[in-house]
């Protein structure tokens, strides 16, 4: 939950569509009916609060944090089978969708007094994990956040990502702890009401996935939106295509493009690479957030250490009692090297190792040998080879798949190819790879 500067009662905290603002100094008054909710809970509870962007998920975040409360934040789009889930898992006091506030009776054990939020890592299709955060947590993070991307008082970011997934709300954290605003919009960033909130509100920070600017680039290309500065960018790696001419766009503009590297196990952010900086780094995840840092052993299996790691996961209501099992460390579950200057370079994840034909092969790095003939791809295992599923140009993709079989000692089948007319994503718009891997293996139609 944020933290918000103090001293600037009268800036602006939160812009809305229609250009009102709710200024520093408003936000008790935005809070108030959140609080008397809370206030009747008996002891320390959990809300569930679908994360709808408005400033009504705002103040419920900022009350539960004011009245010591842990929130569960979910997506707002869930169904009754995955909500279902939820409340037998965690058993929440209060239920909050929209402008509905639902009492619950309620689970036991009590939250740990150090339990602020919950982030789903899965449970829309089965049983729900999240990641358990602290107070603690999330202050550091922002704090790391808004020293690296120097965030100040005069800046605007628009809410271009879900407040449910660590990223998006990484931004409203580290925006409110700055001192500085932000717009709130639930309009995707693909299409132009998004962009005309964003002008109408001098909007100066954009925040992305991969996906989001490989279709924005064109938009980006012919017209730099006049007050943008800043352009963040993780949720997985971008094609170095779409990297440089990011960074060139940028550059022209006067603005200046961070690619950055996180999980929600880390609150959010881990490192970040200051591209216009050091531009001769461009590939690299850049170096630690301040706080943090980096290991790499001789496995390249790659370490975090850090105040933003979290307390741990919980998968029912009695992990919420449950205090910190994670000392400040997190295996990433990535495979990297870190060069004499620092900067993290990451080469896949240690679960897409697999074996074909006798050898180990990264099926992140197939992917990226891939990509560059046809665009986003996605690699899974198929038996005793690869499936990689792409959106176009099939036939370029299994001529270059032959080629990188060559290279890497593989039989010439080793690699097949299946077009697809959509990569399909999860709600926080990473390729749903075990969807692919069913769909590969004929389970389903």
């Amino acid at each position: 939950m944020p933290v918000v500067a103090e001293g600037r009662r009268d800036d602006p905290a939160l812009v809305l569509p229609s250009g009102d603002a709710i200024t520093y100094g408003e936000l008790p008054s935005l809070t108030a009916g959140a609080r008397r909710h809370l206030g009747a809970l008996p002891g320390r509870s959990l809300v569930l609060l679908f994360a709808v962007p408005g400033p009504d998920t705002v103040a419920w975040l900022l009350a539960a944090r004011e009245t010591g409360h842990a929130v569960l934040l979910a997506d707002p789009a869930l169904g009754d089978p995955a909500t279902a889930r939820l409340f037998e898992a965690y058993e929440p006091e209060l239920v909050v969708r929209g402008t509905q506030v639902t009492r619950r009776r309620g689970g036991a054990p009590p939250p740990h007094e150090d339990l602020a939020l919950l982030m789903m890592t899965s449970g829309s299709t089965g049983q729900p994990q999240a990641v358990a955060l602290s107070g603690a947590n999330l202050d550091a993070n922002a704090g790391a956040i808004v020293t690296a991307l120097n965030i100040a008082p005069g800046d605007r970011a628009v809410t271009s990502l879900p407040l449910h997934y660590c990223y998006g709300l990484s931004v409203l954290t580290s925006h409110l702890r700055a001192g500085a605003a932000v717009v709130l919009t639930g309009d995707p960033p693909t299409g132009r009401p998004f962009w005309r909130t964003a002008a109408a509100s001098a909007a100066t920070s954009f925040a992305g996935v991969p996906m989001t600017y490989e279709a924005l680039l064109p938009l980006l290309s012919s017209r730099w939106p006049a007050t943008l500065r800043t352009i963040t960018q993780a949720g997985g790696a971008l094609r170095r295509e779409v990297a440089e001419r990011l960074a060139h766009l940028a550059t022209d503009a006067g603005a200046h493009l961070f690619v950055m590297y996180g999980q929600t196990e880390a609150t959010a952010r881990m490192s970040v690479h200051d591209v216009h900086r050091f531009p001769g780094k461009l590939g690299s995840a850049g170096r630690p957030v301040p706080g943090g840092s980096f290991t790499v052993d001789a496995g390249h299996a790659v370490r975090y250490r850090g105040p933003n790691v979290m307390l741990g996961y919980a998968s029912s209501r009695a992990d919420l009692a449950l205090g910190d099992r994670m000392r400040g460390e997190l295996d990433t579950g990535d495979l990297g090297r870190l060069d004499e200057d620092g900067f993290l370079w990451l080469h896949g994840r240690r679960k897409r190792i697999v074996k074909v034909a006798g050898r180990r092969v990264g099926l992140d790095e197939v992917e990226q040998a891939l990509s560059a003939v046809s665009g986003p791809v996605a690699a899974v295992p198929d038996g005793d080879g690869i499936t990689v599923w792409c959106c176009a140009d099939a036939g370029a993709v299994q001529a270059r798949g032959a080629a990188v079989c060559a290279e890497l000692g593989l039989p010439p089948v080793a690699i097949r190819v299946r077009e697809t007319s959509s990569l399909p994503r999860t709600p926080t718009n990473k390729i749903d790879y075990p969807l692919l891997t069913t769909l590969t293996r004929g389970r389903t139609g």
